[in-house]
Parts: C-alpha cells; sequence; structure tokens
C-alpha cells in the first residue's frame, strides 16, 4: 500500500515507512551529496549518500517552471509519484525487475499545482559494457507487457554480462495501438543503433511514428527547440 505522510509543507510516498524517514532526510537537507550527474534548468540529477548508503536523487524541475506543464499539474500526480506508483507496480505485478526500483517521492504544491518534486531510486553499482542488442531485448520485453519506455537511447540504460537495467522511465502503459513501441524502437534505431535489426512488423503505426520522428528532426523545429532552449537558459519560463 502506497504510504503518504505530510511534513512541512511537503508530502512524501513510499511502500515501506523506512523510506518515508529517508524524505525526512530529503527535506531536511540532511545527506552528504557525492557526485552531481546532471544540473540544468530542465533536470538535476545526483548521487546522494544517506546513513552510508546510496541513491539516486533526480529533481524533474520541467514540470513546475514551465507554466503550461505547471499548470497540468493540478490533474496529475507528477512524474515523480507516477514513476514510484508505476514501476513498483510493473516490477511486482510484471515481475519486470530490469526497472531500476524508485523508493519514494516528494512533492509540494502551491494552489494545487506541484512547485516541487524530487524522486529518490536505487544507485545502480553494475559497469555497464553498452550491449545495445540487450537494451533492445528488454525494451521488447516491457513492450510485451504493455509498457514503454518514452526516451529510447543507451544512457538510460545499463547492462552487464548478468544483468540489465532500466532508467529514466515512468513505465506508462501504452494504449494508440503499439505506436509506442515502435517510437521507442524508431528512437533507438536513428539516434543510437543505425545497424539494428528492427524486431517489429511494420504496420501502421510504424509509419506514423516514423513520421513524427522526421518530423521533429526538421531544421524549422530544430531551430524552434533550440531557441527555446536558450531562452530557458536566459530564466524564460517556455
Amino acid at each position: 500500500m502506497l504510504l503518504e505522510e505530510k511534513y512541512k509543507g511537503y508530502s512524501i510516498f513510499a511502500y515501506d515507512g523506512s523510506y518515508i524517514e529517508i524524505g525526512k532526510n530529503i527535506i531536511d537537507k540532511d545527506y552528504k551529496e557525492l557526485n552531481i550527474l546532471k544540473n540544468t534548468k530542465r533536470n538535476y540529477v545526483s548521487e546522494i549518500q544517506i546513513n552510508n548508503i546510496s541513491y539516486i536523487f533526480k529533481e524533474p524541475r520541467n514540470e513546475y517552471i514551465i507554466p503550461q506543464r505547471k499548470f497540468f499539474t493540478l490533474f496529475k500526480n507528477g512524474e515523480a509519484l507516477t514513476t514510484v506508483i508505476n514501476v513498483n507496480k510493473a516490477i511486482i505485478e510484471d515481475n519486470l525487475i530490469e526497472y531500476a526500483k524508485p523508493f519514494l517521492a516528494i512533492v509540494k504544491r502551491k494552489n494545487g499545482m506541484i512547485c516541487y518534486s524530487a524522486l529518490i531510486q536505487e544507485k545502480i553499482s553494475i559497469e555497464t559494457n553498452r550491449n545495445l542488442d540487450e537494451m533492445v531485448e528488454v525494451t521488447k520485453k516491457i513492450h510485451s507487457k504493455g509498457y514503454y519506455h518514452g526516451d529510447c537511447n543507451p544512457s538510460n540504460f545499463i547492462t552487464s554480462e548478468d544483468e540489465v537495467k532500466i532508467l529514466d522511465t515512468q513505465a506508462k502503459k501504452m494504449f494508440f495501438g503499439n505506436y509506442r513501441a515502435h517510437y521507442d524502437m524508431l528512437t533507438m534505431q536513428i539516434d543510437s543503433y543505425h545497424d539494428m535489426k528492427y524486431p517489429y512488423k511494420k504496420n501502421i503505426f510504424y509509419y506514423f511514428a516514423l513520421f513524427i520522428k522526421k518530423f521533429k528532426r526538421l531544421k524549422f523545429i530544430q531551430k524552434i527547440k533550440e531557441k527555446k532552449k536558450k531562452l530557458r537558459e536566459k530564466g524564460w519560463k517556455i
């Protein structure tokens, strides 16, 4: 059962009461930061340590610095809590142990909208060998259970001889045919693994996903994205 506890204006969510206490440590800044992995306007990711145990701390800033996304948090759990709920469900109910396990989410709201959130998940201590075929196979596995990744690139997988772990996904369910499965595989193939043997039959959802991928890569779309990125770096909330 998902637990929730209010603490100093924040809501802490976890399936294990011990992680509620870890959440309080986070809110009180009572932890050691070992390594900053990413620090942008959109995201902050670091490795932290509490009671000699390492965790990955992620702050998805994008959902509350962009006004339109912040508004829709009125009706949503937010990225951190959604990840905790969905990934734990996928691990327990569908035995998808390849997902990196999220332990807790911290959420703060103002006027019903998220103004801060954080996700704490397990630190994967595996030296990856970047086996792209293993990444494709584990992606096929989650697709077979009805889930999609959403950002299917090699940096979001850790592979070794004995283990594969999936990172940075909310474990959302597919609902528009297998469009999302094709989009995941096209992301892997077009962006990273050009010689990949395409694993699925090329149906109407494949061609629609391919159209969307190519559309997003058009020069004028790329210029718009780059312009928005530069404006965000200057403090614009767009």
